[in-house]
């Protein structure tokens, strides 16, 4: 591909392009083929997300292409196949032109409507015949305002069907009266390829139930949390409209309760609604192109005369492949797997996000808390490297990264720290423990070099460190540990990391990581073990900490833990950071009993305790305020796998593992399998037995219980 690219759009480029909304435009290149190619390839980017179409049929099931990026450093290009869709003489390429991240305007608390790249969408497309470049973007394309005429990442999108242009992308249309396009600035990032599974249609939902709030509007409940949005069938005269305002949450009364998601929303822009007006006194179907949001509830008013409505939910998500497979007899056990495997699939849309509807941001610290659980249940190693990409775009010189990305600038002074910014670290272990790629690590230790020395030169005058956000969402802030000691704890981590990637590349400096690693776990001990080898104010996640990041190896501080749990009950008594590292260091040191039940008891504060309350994702605070579609606190899938089913990686890829189920009747009977490159690993409990089995290719160690 060259690197002299056209981009053209229907708008040329102006000084006051904020000033004013527009329609997502429609853009069409009629042309003519005497022979049919053995093979056609279509290669685009749009910053904003383009809908490409072939006469008339649609170039992929793709939604949302291509998948954000750091947009002022590169944007994503993707290529289809798509041969079977050309036919002999006159052929037409259709494209419509959202705005996604790229000409963000809903005013919010991130400021993406102040980011340096914002402008109109844009779009550069190449059709290969048979390797011949035969048609480019350029000013031969034509143009015209389409029936989109509001889409909003965070806002949603409205759609006048009266405007709808019957059959413009088909090669018989007449677009004499079409515009011209413009040939536009290219957006500030480089072309970098997206070969990451993109956006689909996953699950279609029914309404479980709805009811009535007057005469003119009907709530539907789609029975969980999902990402995505709503596909309807209206009947009605030619004008009348609906609005869709799409929620999780319902308000004692029976209507939507939206506050705890239009609190980032500010300057009087609405949040989650979807508009669509009829254009004819026609039934008429409609589902939006350019915006996904996150609910279970949508409340559907209605303006005008609407006669009927058909209503059906579309989830929405990254179209990675199930790799881990589960089930379990206990129940309390089973929702809240499924509810962390919703969780997960909920936050996944292009990017891993924090929650699908108020924020939909990359969030750093809920990424790296969850990817392992995400690599147990999918084949997600493309999406984790497209998004450690944005986020070594995102670094700045001096090694510093920001808290969410793709970032407009906000994050880089509240929102990050060594636990935050840990995804740099542990995507790229992850893909190579994985996947036995070693590529993404090696490509991104100079990012982790950069920002070691970074946090290292933070460290105050007793050698351990203190800056960004800790133990997150405590249900008590009282009993939350210090930030110093989680932040010293991780970034103690960090280098442990990176001297494991530093011995691919260099002995040598693989040995400088360890002497900097050592010396910070003194700084540690010194200022956080106490007398009687507990740690900091005696806190879990204190404890939990020492234990799960090697800095200490006590059985009796492991033992201390455990009776800790045990006389409160069982109950959580830590946030995000001690949530993934006490049940692990409890199962680690022969307590899985204890971890599981940690889980699985319903009193508050407890994942269980969600359970009962009818959670069917997981929450972002114990005690239900906030989002109720959150992954932070989803370690639960990957404890499963790791130490119910008790399968080990010990060489990356699968090549060496150790299978060593815990003993935990409680669990009841389970079957957790995964699939590796050499075939399905499955360990089972049925009836207090275990059984297990290996492909022939791994080499496998196994301990029953």
């Amino acid at each position: 591909m060259s690197l002299h690219t056209r981009w053209i759009n229907l708008h040329a480029d102006a000084i006051d392009w904020r000033a004013a909304e527009h329609p997502a435009p429609l853009l069409r290149r009629s042309f003519n083929l005497e022979n049919l190619p053995q093979q056609a390839i279509i290669r685009f980017a749009s910053p904003g997300w383009a809908d490409i179409s072939v006469n008339g049929h649609a170039a992929t099931a793709d939604l949302m292409v291509p998948a954000v990026t750091q947009l002022d450093k590169h944007t994503g290009f993707c290529e289809y196949d798509v041969t079977t869709l050309l036919k002999p003489g006159k052929n037409v390429i259709g494209a419509i032109l959202g705005n996604g991240w790229f000409n963000a305007a809903t005013h919010e608390t991130w400021h993406f409507d102040k980011a340096p790249w914002r402008n109109f969408n844009r779009l550069f497309l190449e059709l290969y015949a048979d390797g011949e470049k035969i048609l480019v973007s350029d000013g031969n394309w034509k143009g015209c305002n389409g029936p989109i005429i509001f889409n909003q990442l965070r806002s949603g999108e409205h759609f006048d069907a009266s405007l709808d242009i019957p059959g413009w992308n088909t090669p018989d249309f007449d677009d004499s009266t079409w515009k011209t396009v413009f040939t536009v600035t290219p957006p500030p990032g480089t072309l970098i390829r997206d070969n990451s599974p993109q956006c689909r249609i996953t699950e279609i939902l029914k309404p479980v139930k709805s009811h009535k709030i007057g005469d003119d509007c009907t709530v539907y409940d789609f029975g969980k949390n999902i990402s995505g949005f709503c596909r309807v069938k209206v009947s009605g005269t030619a004008g009348s409209y609906i609005r869709i305002f799409y929620s999780e949450l319902l308000a004692p009364s029976g209507e939507l309760h939206r506050s705890n998601i239009d609190c980032y929303i500010i300057n009087g822009d609405i949040a989650q609604m979807d508009k669509f007006i009829l254009g004819t006194d026609s039934p008429a179907e409609w589902q939006p192109r350019f915006v996904y949001h996150g609910f279970r509830y949508v409340n559907v008013i209605n303006s005008g005369d609407i006669t009927d409505i058909e209503i059906e939910a579309c989830c929405i998500r990254n179209a990675f492949d199930a790799n881990g497979k589960y089930s379990i007899s206990n129940d309390i056990a089973a929702k809240l797997l499924e509810c962390t495997r919703n969780s997960y699939i909920a936050n996944f849309t292009g990017i891993p996000t924090d929650c699908p509807h108020r924020e939909k941001n990359g969030w750093t610290g809920d990424t790296q808390l969850a990817c392992e659980t995400g690599f147990w249940l999918y084949d997600g190693a493309a999406n984790y490297e497209h998004f450690t990409q944005i986020l070594a775009d995102a670094q700045r010189p001096t090694g510093q990264l920001p808290g969410i990305v793709p970032t407009p600038g906000w994050g880089y002074n509240w929102g990050n720290g060594p636990v935050w910014d840990a995804a740099l670290f542990e995507l790229p272990l992850q893909i190579w423990r994985f996947t036995g790629n070693p590529e993404p690590a090696k490509k991104f230790y100079p990012n982790m070099k950069r920002y070691l020395r970074y946090a290292l030169d933070m460290k105050n005058p007793d050698g351990t460190v203190d800056f960004g956000l800790g133990d997150w969402c405590h249900h008590s802030a009282r009993r939350m540990v210090a930030s110093s000691l989680t932040a010293t704890s991780h970034l103690y981590h960090l280098l442990g990391i990176a001297e494991k990637i530093a011995e691919l590349i260099s002995p040598e400096e693989a040995a400088i990581s360890a002497a900097e690693r050592k010396e910070l776990k003194n700084a540690f001990i010194r200022k956080f073990r106490n007398a009687d080898g507990t740690y900091a104010k005696d806190e879990m996640t204190a404890n939990a900490s020492a234990l799960y990041f090697g800095l200490d190896d006590s059985p009796a501080l492991a033992a201390h833990l455990v009776q800790q749990v045990r006389d409160n009950n069982h109950k959580t008594d830590f946030g995000i950071v001690g949530a993934k590292a006490a049940p692990r260091v409890l199962a680690e040191y022969g307590y899985a009993a204890d971890a599981f039940k940690l889980y699985t008891q319903t009193e508050f504060p407890g994942w269980g305790n969600w359970i009962v309350r009818g959670a069917t994702t997981l929450w972002e605070q114990w005690n239900g305020s906030g989002s109720q579609t959150h992954i932070m606190f989803g370690d639960f899938a990957a404890w499963c796998f790791i130490y119910l089913a008790g399968i080990k990686i010990l060489e990356p890829g699968f090549k060496k593992i150790a299978i060593a189920p815990a003993n935990v009747p409680e669990a009841g009977d389970f079957t957790f399998s995964y699939r590796t490159p050499f075939g399905e690993i499955t360990v089972c409990r049925t009836g207090g037995k275990f059984t297990c089995s290996v492909p022939e290719d791994i080499i496998c160690t196994v301990t029953l219980p």
